[in-house]
């Protein structure tokens, strides 16, 4: 009821975004949970992911069942809209990719009603309660996968705990990162017998496919390269403050910058623009793989969306986003799978165990402000050998963190293969 009476209110707001927003308006339909529905007959699994750096977690999983459940339809669907663009680079193998519908009882119930699914598996914090209550009143179970509750989320979850009790009730394994999300789970009403420890997907390499934005198809490779991803507001202005230090050490370096949402690529094209950078924003380049570096332009404004992945293997350094910003950090290992020192800064409250393992092992490098990475910066990019060997390392980080896909991988299959056996599914 009071998702209904807040749907109302918002009404004016919705409707000023589908007038300023295209993307509000292409995935209207979706959101209303109007879906491409699964033919009678056909078996279909629903993979769920808010963004790009979950689907790109969840791409193992979808590769395993497309491997060894040929005769499943897949369907990937996104929180938000790029997402849904990332999607189809980073999960080629399903059929159909969409938007989540709206969380609504008749939004969420006519969703599941279209897409038919066997079963569905949903990534770290998408508790969504009128899905998860359409899944059950179907007999649809639901399977968290890499499952991540931070403390600041947990604290604004217990507020609601008699909302969200009843939809953890419904899931029929959690998979998640840390016991310290299992334990938050059980105090919000999940089952303790269901939920399972199984590490982060988010350790696992990604391999950009055939034909994606590379160093080397921007003909680069030659070039020391920082690659600047998912970043916020603030974060551009201090890597622009660390770039005279960057290239003190190495002055034919070249930067790649990745805002995190769309809607700021403008924003950071103006502030480029404003404190005199030579830049070129990537949609300006021709598209396929041979887009082509311009000489004489040290910055690239990756205004696209996923394309970042193909862009971290062979670069001299990362730093991730939503760290020196109050965001809680987005997905470290990404760049680490591709051998490329991480730096980050102090905002960790996603992504901690992770910055922990990378510095431990000598792949990552913490700093507490703009200052602090431009002379860590500085220092790597004056010292080639160094940046290598700190991107061995992080490589190894990755390398030793097989576990977490091996046993998710064995929950899904699992489950899938008792409903195979059974021909019933009960929803929990």
């Amino acid at each position: 009821m009071l998702l209904v009476v807040a749907a109302v209110c918002l009404l004016p707001v919705a409707a000023v975004g589908l007038a300023l927003r295209r993307e509000w308006r292409a995935g209207l339909r979706e959101r209303l949970g109007v879906l491409p529905a699964t033919p009678p007959g056909i078996p279909a699994v629903w993979i769920h992911g808010a963004s790009v750096g979950e689907i790109s977690a969840l791409a193992p999983v979808a590769r395993m069942l497309r491997a060894e459940f040929p005769e499943y339809r897949l369907i990937v669907s996104t929180s938000t809209y790029g997402g849904r663009v990332a999607a189809a680079t980073r999960v080629p193998q399903v059929e159909a990719r969409v938007l989540l519908p709206l969380d609504l009882p008749w939004t969420a119930a006519r969703g599941v009603r279209l897409l038919a699914p066997r079963l569905v598996l949903f990534s770290e914090t998408e508790i969504w309660p009128n899905f998860l209550h359409a899944l059950a009143s179907r007999r649809v179970p639901a399977v968290m996968v890499s499952g991540r509750l931070s403390e600041r989320a947990f604290r604004r979850y217990r507020r609601c705990r008699w909302l969200f009790a009843p939809a953890l009730a419904t899931v029929r394994w959690f998979c998640v990162q840390s016991r310290d999300t299992a334990r938050r789970l059980v105090e919000l009403g999940a089952p303790p017998e269901r939920v399972v420890v199984t590490g982060s997907l988010k350790a696992t390499t990604f391999a950009p496919p055939v034909g994606a934005l590379t160093l080397e198809a921007l003909g680069v490779t030659d070039h020391p390269v920082l690659v600047a991803g998912s970043t916020h507001p603030g974060e551009e202005e201090a890597i622009i403050d660390a770039w005279p230090h960057v290239i003190s050490g190495a002055v034919d370096a070249l930067l790649v910058i990745a805002p995190r949402r769309p809607e700021r690529f403008d924003e950071v094209g103006a502030l480029l623009a404003r404190r005199g950078v030579s830049f070129i924003r990537r949609s300006a380049l021709p598209r396929g793989a041979n887009a082509g570096w311009p000489a004489g332009v040290s910055v690239l404004l990756l205004d696209t969306l996923g394309e970042l992945a193909g862009l971290y293997p062979g670069a001299r350094a990362a730093f991730v986003g939503g760290t020196l910003a109050p965001v809680g950090g987005h997905n470290l290992l990404e760049p680490a799978a591709s051998g490329v020192p991480v730096l980050f800064g102090p905002s960790l409250e996603n992504v901690r165990a992770e910055a922990l393992k990378l510095v431990g092992g000598g792949g990552g490098l913490r700093v507490r402000d703009a200052e602090e990475l431009g002379k860590s910066l500085g220092e790597l990019f004056a010292d080639a050998e160094r940046a290598n060997e700190m991107g061995r390392c992080a490589r190894a980080t990755v390398e030793e963190s097989e576990g977490p896909l091996v046993a998710t991988l064995a929950i899904v299959r699992g489950t899938l293969m008792a409903l195979a056996t059974s021909g019933a599914e009960d929803g929990r």
